[in-house]
């Protein structure tokens, strides 16, 4: 079974946001919209337009050396760099641009650098970017790790965010959750759904959707 997505578009964003209604489960948390983020992340064209628009909102740091990018971001990132740039934000990196990486996930959920990353997050002012802050979780482990390896949090970014803020940075973001007046991110136990008898439609995670049959 595809869950079928509609496309939302908010008086705030050029960007259609992709959401199907319905009953998920994300590792954190039960959820009643699936947000497509596919072609934000993937499709060049929208990633640029994307990054242009994070650009203009983002404004709350002077200096930004690195993008440490979540949830298959890196396109968007590599292109919120260069608008970055564009926007006149300063870096204090020899060449006079930005590093984009990725954290390594272990099978204990934490985010590593190895050697030949780390020094690119040790010392740099560090913008964080994900695809979409719901819990928060994976962007505190995001802020612990850059601390543990020596580097300087300066923001975070998203796509979409049911947060205003998180780790005492506030989220600039595309799509805040309000925008679609209904949608709910609940831990499993408490979700009112399953007490109903509502059965999951899907699993959902940053890799997309798996629909059970």
């Amino acid at each position: 079974m595809v869950i079928p997505t509609v496309h939302f578009r908010s008086e705030y964003s050029e960007i259609p946001l992709r959401i199907a209604k319905g009953h998920f489960a994300t590792s954190h948390s039960h959820i009643n919209y699936f947000i497509d983020m596919t072609y934000t992340k993937h499709r060049l064209a929208e990633a640029r337009q994307a990054a242009r628009e994070l650009a203009i909102k983002y404004r709350s740091s002077e200096i930004v050396d690195t993008i440490l990018c979540l949830d298959g971001t890196e396109v968007l990132g590599a292109c919120l760099a260069e608008e970055l740039i564009e926007e006149g934000i300063r870096n204090e990196n020899e060449h006079n641009t930005l590093y984009v990486v990725t954290p390594e996930i272990t099978t204990g959920n934490l985010q590593i650098f190895r050697e030949n990353i780390a020094h690119l997050i040790r010392s740099r002012h560090v913008l964080i970017l994900a695809a979409s802050v719901t819990t928060g979780g994976a962007v505190q482990e995001a802020l612990a790790a850059v601390r543990y390896y020596g580097g300087i949090p300066v923001g975070i970014c998203s796509i979409f965010s049911c947060l205003d803020s998180c780790g005492d940075f506030p989220v600039t973001t595309l799509f805040h959750a309000k925008v679609l007046g209904d949608y709910r991110s609940v831990p499993a136990a408490q979700c009112p759904l399953c007490k109903e008898g509502v059965k999951l439609d899907a699993l959902v995670n940053s890799y997309g959707i798996s629909s059970f049959l």
